[in-house]
């Protein structure tokens, strides 16, 4: 727990993060804007999806697939696309072996660590936005707001996990970077299939990011369990992911 700690502690205090806290900072910036004067097509397929003409609806798709989906996928790379092999590339991997720790633990470590930074911004982003989206953004709720967070910020921690889990199987980082950030986009492409074509919906949940964003499907009549169910799946496929990459960090070459 100490490691976890210090490596979490240590992380804060590198470029990249801070590069992804001004990345979401322009996020929250720039959806006002965005909302000023949204392409038709673009309303009328929120409308047609959503059942309403709500403005709140269409910020919730908005924030959700451009400002976070979007934004998650880059910020998940930046955090966990180097771990382990960025240590071994260093040459400073033998010397954090010859710790009373295994390779496997060193991953969980780094893995859940990189993971927590990214929940802290994703979090800490919807905490400082919520008073400004309520003076700024036409009809904005909180309760809605945050539920949704509650639940996506989980597809973040499976979007971080997973970049963590392809950096020990694949072992270069340049390769498993731009193979993390296709499979994501491809995956964050496919969230919303289920209202593109409703023919789609059950299939469209096998995908985490379609489950992230249950509670923006169910704004109108939104329950507990629109929240908790998607919560639970995505945290068993968080933990899965996390134990394949336990499992491929084995066989990481000291």
């Amino acid at each position: 727990m100490r490691l976890f700690w210090l490596d979490y502690v240590a992380t804060w205090r590198e470029r990249k993060v801070w590069v992804a806290a001004g990345l979401f900072l322009y996020a929250v910036l720039a959806m006002p804007p965005l909302l000023a004067r949204p392409p038709p097509h673009i309303a009328s397929a929120v409308e047609t999806w959503f059942g309403t003409a709500d403005p709140f609806a269409m910020f919730m798709y908005v924030w959700t697939d451009l400002a976070l989906n979007k934004l998650i996928a880059i910020v998940a790379v930046v955090l966990a696309g180097g771990v382990i092999t960025r240590e071994r590339d260093l040459q400073i991997l033998p010397v954090l072996m010859a710790k009373p720790v295994n390779i496997s633990r060193y991953f969980f470590i780094k893995a859940l660590s990189a993971s927590a930074v990214m929940a802290t911004l994703y979090v800490g982003a919807h905490v400082l936005a919520a008073p400004y989206f309520s003076f700024a953004v036409r009809g904005f709720r909180a309760a809605p707001f945050f539920a949704s967070m509650a639940l996506h910020v989980w597809a973040a921690i499976f979007a971080t996990a997973l970049c963590a889990t392809l950096a020990v199987t694949i072992q270069k980082r340049a390769a498993s970077s731009l193979g993390s950030l296709l499979l994501l986009m491809t995956l964050i492409g496919a969230s919303f299939a289920g209202f593109y074509n409703p023919a789609w919906r059950n299939a469209a949940l096998f995908n985490p990011f379609a489950l992230a964003i249950e509670a923006v499907g169910h704004l109108r009549d939104l329950q507990v369990s629109h929240v908790v169910a998607p919560m639970v799946a995505l945290v068993l496929m968080s933990a899965v992911m996390l134990a394949l990459g336990g499992a491929a960090a084995r066989r990481v070459e000291v």
